[in-house]
């Protein structure tokens, strides 16, 4: 009975472990977005927005705040 305990132990943890580096080094190649100044980003994502359909102005105001906010400003 021990062996085949074993056995599962061994299986379930040479399942686990590629799992587990694969999604290290997954997060590991990430990239942040890169910190721009208040003007810059504030020009990329109006230039974002113009580009897409928004259906209204509040619409418009999410996006645009969704967009600061990934470049780290809050409206």
């Amino acid at each position: 009975m021990s062996k085949l305990k074993s056995l599962h132990v061994a299986l379930a943890l040479s399942i686990a472990m590629p799992l587990g580096i694969a999604d290290a080094a997954f997060a590991a190649a990430k990239k942040k977005p890169e910190k721009l100044t208040y003007e810059q980003a504030y020009a990329k994502c109006k230039k974002q927005l113009d580009w897409m359909y928004v259906a209204g102005e509040s619409q418009r105001y999410t996006r645009g705040a969704a967009c600061m906010h990934m470049y780290g400003y809050r409206l």
